[in-house]
């Protein structure tokens, strides 16, 4: 995998999707890796069908439809079941829905992270997207809590792309460095103004809130919400001009709240 887009890329997806898309992916895994967890797997839990799908799905000789890829749907799809094993209706709902191709407001993650480039580009701190979002997901962790799985994935994807071709990738690393030092001190989770200007940071905090809140329209005022927990005040009319210059869907249906 190379430093660039392609890494960059991979992180987004990590962070949009769920914790438990990484669990079942590095579940999978240790699998193709370990003969005698295969084993314990397939002869203490597994009735004969779901053993022979998984068998073959783990020597790349079945998949799963594309919306069966992930998570829940993976192991619905290798138990022979109908639904994603979800235990809630809003669950159940979500799984047989069509998965849209630009989930949030009209726009594919490549063009969020497109967008977000943009954003850092005229940042002083000149932070390589990538090295950026992996400080910041490990960021987000609770402090001395463990790692979840999500972030020993991004972690080991990290070190594959420094230690990628003849030699070690040593701007991934020093892109990193400046991450951190761009989070230093500040609260967890926040993206302050202290290298991108006012202009930019609150685009970045609305950017990052539409890649943790994928919906096919966005209400102003759920915008406004959030930055409002960042100190961050901005004008409505400006939210709605960056929405339509970058074609982002707003809620302008009948009887939504005002703004």
């Amino acid at each position: 995998m190379s430093s660039g887009s392609a890494f960059a890329d991979a992180i987004l997806s990590l962070s949009a999707d769920s914790n438990d898309s990484a669990c079942v992916a590095l579940f999978m895994q240790l699998l193709r890796e370990s003969p005698g967890l295969r084993y314990w797997l397939a002869t203490v839990f597994l009735e004969p069908r779901t053993r022979a799908r998984l068998a073959r799905y783990l020597r790349d000789k079945e998949r799963p439809p594309g919306h069966a890829s992930q998570g829940r749907n993976l192991l619905a799809w290798l138990a022979h079941a109908n639904t994603a094993l979800e235990t809630d209706a809003a669950g159940l709902a979500r799984a047989r829905a069509p998965a849209s191709a630009a989930p949030y407001g009209g726009l594919t993650r490549g063009q969020i992270a497109g967008l977000i480039r943009r954003c850092q580009s005229g940042g002083e701190g000149d932070v390589a997207l990538a090295s950026f979002l992996l400080a910041r997901a490990w960021r987000q962790a609770p402090a001395g809590a463990p790692p979840n799985t999500s972030l020993l994935v991004m972690g080991g994807m990290f070190l594959q792309a420094v230690f990628a071709g003849d030699a070690p990738s040593g701007p991934l690393i020093r892109h990193l460095t400046k991450a951190m030092e761009f989070f230093h001190g500040h609260p967890r989770g926040s993206i302050t103004r202290s290298h991108y200007g006012h202009a930019s940071w609150w685009k970045l905090s609305v950017l990052h809130y539409m890649l943790n809140h994928p919906r096919p329209r966005y209400r102003t005022r759920d915008f406004i919400k959030h930055l409002d927990t960042q100190k961050i005040t901005v004008d409505a009319k400006d939210l709605r001009r960056f929405c339509k210059r970058h074609g982002i869907v707003r809620d302008t249906r009948p009887g939504r709240p005002k703004l």
